[in-house]
């Protein structure tokens, strides 16, 4: 049995926050049954899903309202289950329906026969869109970066019928793009932007920062599904099972190639964080301005500190009796 307790305590305690009060459950439940999702005889089948999804949003934004917060777990929600979705069905099916939700974000379109999860993300568009205007900045970055990680589904999932080794630095690039980091982010921005010109996320720092932050968030989630993903034999793209296989490493081996990762990772990060903040803190005008600024720097704080808080709580699919890791066990 091993300890993954080194690797959990990488993240800062200081980078977590109380929970955010505004529960949205009760509301969230309603839209989904409004849009076909929840079965009303089968209630259970997402309300699991649902409550640790919605767990995982309250940790990352503390400070949002009600109405961020549903916006918020509905974007991570539709984004989960329609990956999953992609993953379980054949090429022809997942380019039909990629190409169907990239259009209700590119034309605020649906098709005369919607999906349940093609209606929440057409409300989620018209919601964003009546809070900012259909052209603003922030609202049409993040349209974007929605269409990017759609683009990516496919590629990531093919990657897992590639024979031969993977090079770590493939890996980090697609994983990251996979794991829906950018959009996530532009969604904060779109949150905690008040004061600040939009224009200021197009610097490539911001980029940098989303970058690290999608390797770090990458490997907690390789590392905690680790064990389901051997149950399920979806194995081939998580980094732990194949930096394992490809070098013939034990397990001690893994674990300390993990700790260096996520330490190099996290230097980078907050190198540039630093950098940033040299580079704003002496144009920003007042200090409500910093504020608001260093709120966006702290939510890629909060992202990796909810990753680890999240994969926590969600016992039923990642934990197990009989885990080699002490942690995942109940």
């Amino acid at each position: 049995m091993f300890s993954i307790k080194k690797i959990i305590d990488k993240i800062p305690k200081q980078w977590s926050l109380t929970l955010n009060p505004n529960d949205p459950w009760e509301e969230l439940n309603q839209k989904m049954e409004e849009s076909g999702l929840i079965d009303r005889e089968n209630p259970e089948k997402y309300s699991i899903m649902i409550k640790s999804t919605s767990l995982f949003v309250r940790n990352i934004w503390s400070t949002a309202d009600q109405e961020e917060i549903i916006l918020a777990t509905q974007f991570i929600l539709v984004s989960s289950i329609f990956d999953d979705l992609i993953d379980s069905h054949d090429e022809i099916f997942g380019i039909k329906y990629i190409n169907r939700f990239i259009n209700i974000f590119k034309l605020d379109k649906i098709e005369k026969d919607p999906t349940p999860l093609e209606r929440i993300a057409l409300n989620i568009c018209k919601n964003l869109e009546n809070r900012l205007g259909n052209q603003h900045p922030l609202l049409n970055l993040f349209k974007n970066t929605v269409i990017e990680y759609l683009f990516s589904l496919l590629p990531f999932k093919n990657m897992k019928k590639l024979k031969g080794d993977i090079d770590m630095n493939l890996y980090y690039m697609m994983r990251r793009n996979n794991i829906g980091m950018r959009p996530t982010f532009y969604l904060s921005s779109i949150f905690s932007m008040k004061r600040l010109n939009p224009e200021i996320v197009l610097d490539p720092l911001w980029s940098e920062l989303i970058d690290q932050t999608g390797n770090i968030v990458s490997l907690f989630n390789d590392l905690f599904s680790y064990e389901k993903e051997l149950r399920a034999n979806d194995e081939r793209m998580n980094c732990f099972h194949f930096i394992q296989t490809q070098r013939s490493w034990s397990v001690e081996e893994c674990l300390e190639f993990f700790e260096k990762e996520i330490d190099n990772c996290l230097e980078k990060f907050l190198i540039d964080e630093n950098l940033l903040k040299q580079k704003y803190y002496s144009i920003l005008k007042t200090q409500e301005d910093i504020d608001e600024f260093n709120q966006l720097v702290e939510k890629f704080h909060y992202m990796m500190s909810a990753i680890v808080t999240w994969y926590s709580q969600k016992s039923k699919k990642y934990k197990s009796e009989n885990s080699i890791f002490v942690e995942l066990r109940y």
